[in-house]
């Protein structure tokens, strides 16, 4: 499981995008605890939607764990809530 820092923000997408990768080596579904998350924006949005892609194309998911009022919001404000489903899965 990859906790997610509080600020999900441009100058975290790197070293997200680096996590991620090392997830996606080590697990079939992806599990991300989101319950610090206060803040997002679109650049790691854009990630969390590439990542969603790829599982999506492998058959595999991405597990919520936890809720984060704040990524919930950015992500329907975006117009992406039917694509990066936030539901409560663990």
């Amino acid at each position: 499981m990859l906790k997610l820092p509080s600020e999900l923000v441009i100058t975290q997408v790197e070293t997200l995008h680096q996590d991620l990768l090392q997830e996606l080596n080590s697990n079939d579904d992806i599990s991300l605890d989101i319950s610090d998350v206060v803040s997002a924006d679109t650049a790691s949005i854009q990630l969390l939607c590439a990542l969603q892609k790829h599982l999506l194309t492998i058959q595999h998911k991405i597990i919520w764990v936890g809720n984060s009022a704040a990524l919930a919001h950015t992500i329907n404000q975006l117009g992406l809530g039917h694509y990066l489903t936030i539901e409560r899965n663990s």
